[in-house]
């Protein structure tokens, strides 16, 4: 069978099932009982199965019955909740943001709570993944894009300008001393993060180190993963300022050696061209004043939020 029944013929069963009665099932359905009965009974000769047995009493499902009402009940309520959330109530309120997993955790998850407190209509669900680039197939009302803006037909927005610094744990600097100068620093395990265009070696030539050649060491697919390792391990890390600029204003993380690279990537908010849903305003212009509060909070001689 390769066609699908008849949408009403489907309800009136689905209704008729979880309700035990074409009465009750035509109240529901606002139309007469000898219509839901007449739908049921279309559904049956195109399925070319009865779906129940009828009594004195009132109705029975055949074992066949049984089995196809589960499936039907799960689909009008993901057809329902669907069609609620992109054209309903929960369409408005709820917020979907898909974001990378170190903006996530490092910046977005510590301050959820306060985009609740000042705007509770709304609901939020964060995705993440460890490259997050602008995805055209994404479903997300609003994305912060790790990269370098180039991403078309999308309103796009730098939210972040950066650095390369070094960081290491405080344990690690008790153990090793400051290192004094970047060569120095290259006797250490050297950390980095897959997947950008600066690394080691470019740090190296910012510090005037030429001909210097880092040695192999451990490499992140995330900067999450990577504070991980060098808070727990011996070496140091190479990483952008934002992401670690909470650990290191809290001790968990020092900076043993002060040169800083310039980025060419950062953070971007990306959107739906002019997107003036009250959810997506409300966001964005909440995540704008917590960057700019980050910024003005902190110590680090960063750049921190991009100029506008």
């Amino acid at each position: 069978m390769s066609r699908l029944p008849p949408l009403n013929a489907l309800r009136a069963f689905e209704t008729s099932a979880r309700l035990g009665s074409f009465t009750r099932a035509a109240d529901e359905l606002h139309v007469t009982q000898a219509a839901v009965s007449q739908q049921v009974k279309q559904l049956e000769q195109h399925l070319g199965s009865p779906l129940f047995i009828r009594e004195a009493k009132g109705l029975r499902l055949t074992e066949v019955g049984r089995s196809y009402l589960p499936a039907l009940t799960q689909a009008f309520h993901t057809l329902r909740n669907s069609t609620d959330e992109l054209f309903g109530e929960r369409g408005r309120t709820q917020l979907s943001v898909r974001a990378s997993n170190s903006f996530a955790e490092h910046f977005l998850a510590p301050r959820l709570q306060r985009f609740l407190a000042d705007y509770p209509r709304f609901r939020v669900r964060i995705s993440s993944s460890p490259w997050t680039a602008f995805a055209e197939e994404s479903n997300a009302d609003v994305e912060i894009c790790n990269g370098y803006g180039d991403w078309s037909d999308r309103q796009v927005e730098r939210l972040t300008s950066e650095h390369w610094l070094t960081v290491c744990s405080p344990a690690t600097l008790e153990r090793r001393g400051w290192p004094g100068s970047a060569q120095a620093l290259m006797s250490w395990p050297l950390y980095s993060v897959l997947g950008y265009r600066e690394g080691w070696n470019e740090w190296l030539t910012q510090q005037q180190s030429h001909g210097l050649a880092p040695a192999p060491g451990l490499e992140f697919d995330t900067t999450t993963l990577a504070m991980q390792a060098v808070r727990y391990g011996d070496g140091v890390l190479l990483t952008r300022s934002f992401l670690v600029s909470d650990a290191l204003q809290r001790g968990e993380l020092v900076q043993p050696h002060p040169g800083i690279l310039p980025t060419r990537g950062g953070h971007y908010l990306v959107c739906q061209r002019g997107d003036q849903r009250p959810k997506v305003t409300a966001f964005c212009d909440w995540l704008r004043r917590e960057l700019r509060g980050h910024q003005a909070g902190l110590r680090l001689p960063t750049p921190g939020l991009a100029q506008e």
